[in-house]
């Protein structure tokens, strides 16, 4: 069965919970010791603009006790290097150590990490890597261009990242990657063209002579160049040559046909400027400010598991690992210290996995629970509950008042859905928008919210949609059953409440 974990809370704890040699490939998507704080956008305003709310501190404690790493090498390291940095990136250095020693101990020996990071703290976190993977290990320092030029003050504008890449051993999964070949190398070296497409004609022969072998032999009156023998057995040449795939020259030389569609591309390389970040307008963005691209997860993924094999994210945001696993037929191992963060990962997720069974950890597992998060974090709350339903926050239809939402139910036949969470008990009539129900919407959910369902049915039965309304609460959302598999199964067989 394929394993999907998701965590909100401390990962590591979760990366200690995880059985050694289990794991086939770790990313980690840190914090970049900037400084700075991060924030999510949760409501567009309709007049322009955006509204923000935290998402992720990078500012490190400078009174945070160091914490205990079990590899005295790194202790070795980072006691050198601490008199030479300041308090805050020790206290960094401290939490991404005991992370990646964490990580090395969860890998399969054919597993491997790529940490995504900065020049902030690029050259500090592979000193880490070298001493805990081994300097033997280290495959590539991968920089990606996330954006194009970028203005900056008295300096050459900042626009890549770097993912450094290692093997817990010399013998690692790889899939080579490859991409497209430019449009002039195509028009340069495949010139030839027939009904099955452009081609190039390429040689039938390979390096060494092989006299006495079955690769030495008379073809149409011709012999292999010295030095060098025929690059398949007689009755291969033979199908190739029935088939058309060789062209001979003028002087009985047989070259064989390579069309454009069988060529792979070319190898990737270690600089990576084929993948943008997520503009404004992306179908994927969530909101979270530091949210990466399905494709780039894509990439490493498919270079480095095999179908079926379990990929561990330790900082996993918005969700994007999970999403490019789920795709690949990857099992996923993901948490976030944030519980918006891990709730906008479940509805994108659940979104992936369908019905799929999802473990979730750290999440509101009874009603007074799920009050209490509505009371001190209603923003948090409106993302969890709107996950739940397995829908996705609509950030230009939400309010303070409200947070909307929008997805499908069911699984051949899905029925457009919009969601509506209610950010405070209502006493009355909750604040809704005008324009309630988008048209081709089948199903309306309200959450813990009858008041927001009586009203949706008596705008429904003006307006002549065909809306069915059901609310659904708090018991049912938290809930074994709802937590590990949704409530989609539930509410299409479901009737109006």
């Amino acid at each position: 069965m394929t394993e999907r974990h998701l965590h909100a809370g401390d990962n590591l704890d979760f990366f200690r919970e995880v059985d050694p040699e289990t794991v086939q490939m770790v990313y980690m998507d840190p914090p970049f010791a900037s400084g700075r704080d991060y924030k999510a956008v949760m409501r567009s305003r309709r007049s322009g603009g955006s509204e923000t709310v935290d998402a992720f501190s990078d500012i490190w404690n400078r009174d945070a006790s160091p914490l205990r790493i079990e590899s005295p090498k790194v202790h070795v390291l980072l006691n050198a290097l601490a008199p030479a940095l300041t308090p805050s990136l020790t206290n960094y250095l401290h939490m991404m150590a005991s992370r990646i020693v964490e990580a090395w101990r969860v890998l399969e020996p054919r597993g491997s990490i790529y940490l995504h990071c900065d020049p902030a703290a690029s050259h500090y976190l592979k000193m880490i890597l070298d001493v805990v993977f081994g300097p033997e290990n280290f495959r590539n320092e991968i920089v990606w261009r996330r954006t194009h030029a970028h203005s900056s003050s008295r300096r050459y504008g900042p626009v890549h990242d770097v993912i450094l890449f290692y093997s817990k051993t010399g013998d690692y999964v790889w899939n080579q990657p490859y991409v497209p070949y430019a449009r002039e190398y195509l028009d340069k070296y495949y010139t030839g063209s027939d009904s099955k497409g452009r081609y190039q004609l390429i040689t039938c022969t390979g390096p060494g002579d092989r006299r006495g072998t079955r690769a030495h032999y008379e073809w149409r009156g011709q012999y292999p160049p010295p030095g060098r023998h025929w690059a398949w057995q007689v009755e291969r040449m033979e199908e190739l040559d029935a088939a058309g795939l060789l062209v001979h020259s003028a002087t009985g030389v047989p070259r064989r046909k390579r069309y454009e569609h069988e060529a792979p591309g070319v190898a990737l390389q270690d600089v990576w400027n084929d993948i943008g970040r997520l503009d404004a307008h992306s179908l994927e963005r969530t909101g979270y400010e530091t949210q990466k691209p399905i494709s780039l997860l894509t990439r490493m993924i498919s270079a480095s598991t095999e179908h079926g094999g379990v990929v561990l994210d330790p900082f996993v945001g918005s969700g994007t690992t999970a999403v490019a696993a789920e795709e690949l037929g990857r099992g996923w191992l993901v948490a976030d210290r944030s519980l918006l963060a891990a709730s906008l990962t479940l509805s994108r997720a659940r979104r992936a996995a369908g019905e799929a069974p999802i473990r979730l950890s750290g999440f509101p597992s009874s009603k007074s629970e799920a009050v209490a998060l509505r009371t001190k974090e209603p923003t948090t709350y409106g993302a969890w509950a709107t996950s739940i339903l397995g829908a996705s926050i609509d950030r230009g239809r939400s309010s303070d008042e409200m947070t909307e939402g929008h997805g499908t139910l069911g699984a051949e036949i899905s029925s457009k859905t919009r969601s509506w969470v209610p950010l405070r008990k209502p006493s009355g009539a909750p604040q809704m928008s005008e324009s309630d129900v988008p048209g081709g919407v089948t199903i309306g959910l309200t959450f813990d919210s009858p008041i927001s369902a009586r009203i949706l049915r008596a705008r429904a039965a003006r307006t002549g949609p065909n809306l069915r309304v059901i609310n659904v609460p708090l018991e049912d959302a938290v809930s074994s059953a709802t937590r590990s598999a949704g409530l989609a199964s539930s509410l299409a067989a479901d009737g109006a409440s």
